[in-house]
């Protein structure tokens, strides 16, 4: 496609010389791809088996037996690569015809999945549901300890349609649309070919994605947000030049901008992602001044997103919030003698009820017990990473046990598919990245989709982990694995993919 040819020449500086001898930039980046795909599939069975038989030992065990097949697997990785894009590959039928397939494919499962197992509203979910009522009725919100993005997405549907527990439905249904759009875009934009098939097929049939349709999910609207970004933010370079010019399109700039603005308005922990791009204009760019100036204007836009949001709050409650109030409670809940990896209700010590003051608090006690422990933090964190990377069930769980006094028999066999298929992912990544890495443009996918990745990663080490985190992820880690098939797959001619 003439997208990918036009990004792949930006790789051409380095390129060849990258592709045929690693330097310490690719070997530094292969070690922490190679370190997340192990860890990630080590991780899924330890934590099953953990969760099932509350054994240590036992999930020790389990977990190097399925780390070790998956090595054991390496070396017959060309032919398991191969036949895996033989089967998806279908070359009689038309692109429009494919992405109108696996986009139908798509919401007919997600329509199928609300119906036919409807969730009841609880928690956040609820929370965000009652917010965003009172906003399409013009009603005084009297906290600000939740982050307001999802409220503020449905509550122009609730003006619309009423406050009806069937909107978020029709809007989980919409941000799938606007998903699979840009899984595709990304995938047209860095390789084309097989790869902008597969990637938005895989986020089309995703079991964890599609089953969270009916639970008023915030990681719905952060799974369109994020690879709109990265979508506007690559868009926004001028295909018919290098990539290291700085003559840009500035409104596809802004455009990725305002995007994360409001991913962070949804989720505070992106108010750092520009640091992403630096890494990324870092790792690919010869010009690090005019890379400067695309981040800067890229968080400027991300600011002028939430900063009516942040004056509101001060008008209100004459307090300088930035976004939300919950930050410093999550904190210190993630990092006290008691804290356990992921969600506890109860810290080690109780935080003024004040959410303000509670606030503040939660972040000098998490900070002082992280330096009074640092050995028990090293664990944690490690802790934290399983919890984070272990599980993709998570449609599952809110559907089948969350707030369910008798767990539904179907949660078992949901969660083992949800499962396997998000460990047939992190398997072909790891079988398949010494062909990532032949690429030439190996520098702008591993900023573009594996830097986002590993951020999340960063954070759910430090922060309060969980599963749902890597979400909104979905469509990035879709984009990875149709470019391993697609550079797997056998080559006629021409060089096109049979």
């Amino acid at each position: 496609m003439e997208d990918s040819e036009s990004l792949n020449a930006d790789s051409k500086a380095h390129g060849e010389k990258s592709a045929s001898k690693p330097n310490k930039a690719m070997r530094l980046a292969q070690t922490l791809f190679v370190l997340l795909c192990a860890e990630t599939i080590f991780s899924l069975p330890y934590r099953s088996v953990y969760l099932l038989r509350q054994s240590i030992p036992q999930a020790w065990l389990v977990a190097l037996f399925v780390l070790v097949v998956i090595c054991a697997c390496y070396r017959l990785r060309q032919p398991v690569l191969r036949t895996l894009s033989s089967m998806l590959d279908a070359p009689s039928i038309g692109n429009k015809v494919w992405l109108s397939f696996w986009i139908g494919v798509g919401l007919a499962l997600r329509v199928v999945w609300a119906l036919r197992f409807p969730v009841t509203l609880s928690s956040d979910s609820l929370i965000y549901f009652d917010v965003a009522a009172k906003m399409a009725h013009g009603q005084a919100i009297a906290s600000v300890f939740n982050p307001p993005g999802l409220s503020l997405f449905l509550a122009p549907f609730f003006m619309l349609f009423g406050a009806r527990t069937w909107v978020p439905i029709l809007c989980a249904l919409l941000l799938f649309v606007a998903t699979y759009l840009f899984t595709y875009g990304l995938a047209a934009r860095i390789q084309g070919g097989l790869a902008a098939r597969i990637a938005p097929m895989l986020v089309a049939i995703w079991p964890c994605c599609f089953t969270l349709v009916g639970g008023n999910s915030k990681e719905n609207l952060l799974a369109a947000l994020v690879p709109a970004t990265l979508y506007f933010y690559l868009k926004s370079f001028n295909p018919k030049i290098d990539l290291s010019e700085i003559n840009v399109h500035w409104g596809y700039l802004i455009a990725a901008g305002l995007c994360m603005g409001f991913a962070a308005l949804t989720q505070p922990g992106y108010l750092l992602f520009p640091s992403v791009l630096i890494g990324f204009e870092l790792l690919r760019a010869r010009r690090l001044l005019k890379a400067a100036a695309r981040v800067t204007v890229f968080s400027i836009a991300m600011l002028s997103i939430i900063t009516p949001w942040t004056v509101r709050n001060y008008i209100v409650f004459h307090r300088i919030v930035l976004i939300s109030t919950n930050g410093g409670s999550v904190f210190y809940r993630a990092n006290n003698s008691n804290a356990n990896a992921q969600y506890e209700p109860e810290s080690e010590a109780s935080l003024p009820k004040d959410e303000f003051e509670a606030d503040k608090l939660g972040y000098k006690m998490g900070e002082d017990w992280i330096v009074h422990n640092p050995k028990a933090f090293a664990v944690l964190m490690i802790r934290k990473q399983v919890v984070f990377l272990g599980d993709d069930a998570l449609g599952a769980f809110e559907t089948f046990k969350f707030h369910i006094d008798h767990p539904s028999p179907l949660y078992a066999p949901a969660k083992a598919i949800s499962n396997l298929f998000w460990l047939v992912l992190w398997s072909v990544m790891f079988l398949g990245f010494p062909l990532l890495f032949k690429l030439e443009n190996w520098r702008l996918w591993y900023g573009i989709l594996f830097l986002p990745f590993l951020y999340q990663w960063a954070i759910d080490s430090v922060f309060e982990s969980g599963p749902r985190h890597h979400v909104p992820y979905a469509a990035l880690i879709a984009v990875l694995v149709g470019m391993v098939l697609s550079s797997a797959a056998p080559k006629i001619p021409n060089g096109q993919s049979t």
